[in-house]
Protein backbone atom coordinates (compact mmCIF):
# COMPACT_ATOMS: atom_id res chain seq x y z
CA UNK A 1 0.00 0.00 0.00
CA UNK A 2 1.30 3.44 -0.88
CA UNK A 3 1.06 6.05 1.79
CA UNK A 4 -0.39 9.05 1.54
CA UNK A 5 2.59 11.27 0.35
CA UNK A 6 3.00 9.17 -2.60
CA UNK A 7 -0.67 9.05 -3.77
CA UNK A 8 -0.81 13.14 -3.11
CA UNK A 9 3.01 13.23 -5.28
CA UNK A 10 1.39 10.68 -8.55
CA UNK A 11 -2.25 13.39 -8.39
CA UNK A 12 0.05 16.58 -8.17
CA UNK A 13 2.79 15.43 -9.85
CA UNK A 14 3.05 18.64 -12.60
CA UNK A 15 3.05 21.90 -10.21
CA UNK A 16 3.54 19.63 -6.62
CA UNK A 17 7.69 20.19 -5.85
CA UNK A 18 7.93 20.47 -2.33
CA UNK A 19 11.51 20.71 -0.98
CA UNK A 20 13.34 18.59 1.36
CA UNK A 21 12.31 19.84 4.82
CA UNK A 22 8.37 20.55 3.42
CA UNK A 23 9.07 16.06 2.11
CA UNK A 24 10.38 15.64 5.61
CA UNK A 25 7.83 16.87 7.72
CA UNK A 26 4.66 15.13 5.25
CA UNK A 27 6.62 12.12 5.81
CA UNK A 28 6.45 12.67 9.64
CA UNK A 29 3.33 13.73 9.71
CA UNK A 30 2.22 10.59 7.81
CA UNK A 31 4.24 8.23 10.24
CA UNK A 32 2.33 10.09 13.23
CA UNK A 33 0.60 7.65 15.45
CA UNK A 34 -2.12 7.84 18.06
CA UNK A 35 -0.02 6.77 20.98
CA UNK A 36 3.21 8.15 20.97
CA UNK A 37 6.16 9.00 23.56
CA UNK A 38 7.91 12.41 23.62
CA UNK A 39 11.95 13.07 23.32
CA UNK A 40 12.40 13.50 26.76
CA UNK A 41 10.69 10.01 27.43
CA UNK A 42 12.71 8.44 24.74
CA UNK A 43 15.81 9.54 26.08
CA UNK A 44 15.66 9.00 29.61
CA UNK A 45 15.56 5.15 27.99
CA UNK A 46 17.63 5.49 25.53
CA UNK A 47 20.62 3.69 26.97
CA UNK A 48 19.06 0.69 28.12
CA UNK A 49 17.43 0.36 24.74
CA UNK A 50 20.40 0.75 23.05
CA UNK A 51 22.07 -1.95 25.34
CA UNK A 52 19.17 -4.28 24.73
CA UNK A 53 19.75 -4.14 21.39
CA UNK A 54 23.41 -5.06 21.81
CA UNK A 55 22.04 -8.06 23.76
CA UNK A 56 20.23 -8.96 20.89
CA UNK A 57 16.73 -8.80 22.35
CA UNK A 58 13.68 -8.07 20.46
CA UNK A 59 13.19 -4.48 21.24
CA UNK A 60 10.55 -4.14 18.60
CA UNK A 61 8.36 -6.73 20.90
CA UNK A 62 8.99 -4.73 24.47
CA UNK A 63 9.62 -1.27 23.51
CA UNK A 64 7.98 -0.08 20.20
CA UNK A 65 7.10 3.27 20.83
CA UNK A 66 10.87 3.92 21.08
CA UNK A 67 11.66 2.63 17.80
CA UNK A 68 9.23 4.36 16.10
CA UNK A 69 10.17 7.43 17.87
CA UNK A 70 13.47 6.70 16.54
CA UNK A 71 12.60 6.43 13.25
CA UNK A 72 10.57 9.43 12.99
CA UNK A 73 13.37 11.76 15.23
CA UNK A 74 16.91 12.77 13.54
CA UNK A 75 18.10 13.83 16.84
CA UNK A 76 16.95 10.56 19.11
CA UNK A 77 18.26 8.21 15.73
CA UNK A 78 21.62 10.35 16.01
CA UNK A 79 21.67 9.84 19.56
CA UNK A 80 20.63 6.04 19.62
CA UNK A 81 23.63 5.31 16.90
CA UNK A 82 26.37 6.98 18.97
CA UNK A 83 25.06 5.13 22.22
CA UNK A 84 25.47 1.82 19.87
CA UNK A 85 28.40 3.07 18.59
CA UNK A 86 29.99 3.32 22.23
CA UNK A 87 28.51 -0.15 23.31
Amino acid sequence: MKSGFDWCKKQFKKWYRPDAEMVKMLQALIMTEENEISCDDVFAVLDEFAEAVRRGENVLLLVPLVRQHLDMCPNGREEYETLLRML
